[in-house]
């Protein structure tokens, strides 16, 4: 039977009254009485089951055995609550901290982690994805998390054309998820061929530039007979009606095909805009007295070559860098490889994505230098660099 002094405790416990050392003293020997409890239960059991009797209770001690068996419950139960609600605070706190964490770590260093991270991203579209272009917006959320999105575009003409959405989420500097959401499926299915001996019949993408009407502008996949440094490769375009948007360049990949049987096509391309693809820290920073305003070097329309060369290969070593980021958004390319084959041989270029009249690139079946072409998007009329 249990003492008054014993009851009051439990009611103290029930209406939260108790001090701190005294509930955890009460729930201790609450937990011991849970303990014999089961052990009565089991020894009662196995009485029973030897044709034993139990004393019954009278009425007044059933009463009180509920009663008693009540406040355990509730004790139970607020217990519970009690630390679930203890639980929830500390989430609550973590997800506050780990906000200003995110933010204290997305901006530090110079430049910081937040635009390294968009520049691997649009360096990634820049080399690996011919004539497409992206510039990434950015917001860092809690638990250390930046989420990333652009529009991808390529130029057809003058103008320029949407061709999908590209997302994607960073936990610290590993590219967690991403997703290309592509509003024109054929802009990932394009191909150069790599200079050889082979004869290759391009009769029936010459015969749709043929059958296009004046007033359209197309884009072009261009391939070409050599290999060219980039300062003669921008001179072949010298005096023409069309614009050089995207250089494919050497990168080993043929070499690598070679060994198991040459192959000619390059489905897996790389290379870089004719207008490079500015990295942080590449321009020079004015300070004006409102806002600061960056300017980056001058480039010809046919030179340059250093610049861009440099450029290129700078880009190479910031995806080398972030190779994991850069395996999943560039698949079957190893930049590692393909930089150090650069560095080694060179900027070579092999082939072009151009765009301009549809007709002025027709010309270009009767130019010697070039092996085959590939035809991409065509638009309405839309060119102001015609002479």
């Amino acid at each position: 039977m249990m003492t008054d002094d014993f009851k009051r405790k439990l009611q103290d416990y029930k209406d939260g009254k108790l001090a701190d050392e005294e509930r955890a003293e009460l729930e201790r020997e609450l937990e011991k009485m849970e303990l014999y409890q089961s052990y009565l239960d089991e020894m009662m059991g196995s009485e029973e089951g030897k044709g034993t009797k139990p004393e019954a209770l009278t009425a007044r001690e059933e009463k009180i055995h509920k009663r008693e068996a009540k406040l355990l419950r509730k004790g139970k139960w607020k217990f519970r609550f009690g630390t679930l609600l203890t639980l929830f605070s500390l989430f609550i706190w973590f997800t506050f901290l780990s906000g200003i964490g995110s933010a204290i770590y997305f901006s530090a260093g110079e430049p910081d982690v937040n635009d390294v991270l968009k520049d691997v991203v649009e360096s990634a579209i820049a080399v690996g994805y011919p004539n497409v272009s992206v510039y990434m917006s950015s917001n860092s959320g809690m638990y250390f998390n930046l989420k990333l999105n652009g529009k991808m575009t390529k130029r057809v003409g003058d103008e320029r054309v949407e061709v999908g959405d590209l997302s994607g989420n960073f936990l610290f500097s590993w590219l967690r998820t991403y997703d290309f959401a592509w509003s024109d499926q054929e802009t990932n299915n394009k191909f150069f061929y790599f200079p050889s001996d082979q004869s290759i019949d391009s009769s029936r993408e010459w015969k749709r530039l043929d059958k296009l009407p004046e007033g359209t502008v197309a884009e072009a996949y261009v391939s070409y007979k050599q290999l060219y440094p980039t300062g003669d490769f921008l001179k072949l375009f010298e005096g023409k009606q069309i614009e050089p948007l995207w250089f494919a360049v050497d990168h080993g990949e043929a070499m690598a095909k070679g060994k198991k049987g040459f192959d000619p096509i390059i489905t897996s391309p790389i290379g870089f805009p004719a207008y490079p693809n500015w990295h942080p820290g590449d321009g020079k920073v004015t300070k004006g007295e409102r806002r600061k305003t960056t300017s980056y070097p001058a480039i010809e329309q046919y030179g340059s070559a250093k610049i861009r060369d440099e450029n290129f290969i700078k880009s190479l070593r910031i995806l080398a860098e972030h190779k994991m980021a850069a395996s999943r958004l560039i698949p079957f390319v190893d930049m590692k490889e393909s930089l150090e084959y650069v560095e080694k041989n060179g900027v070579k270029i092999y082939g072009a994505v151009v765009t301009g009249p549809t007709k002025e690139i027709l010309k270009l079946k009767e130019d010697p230098a070039v092996s085959a072409i590939r035809v991409g998007k065509v638009a309405l009329w839309n060119w102001t660099g015609e002479e």
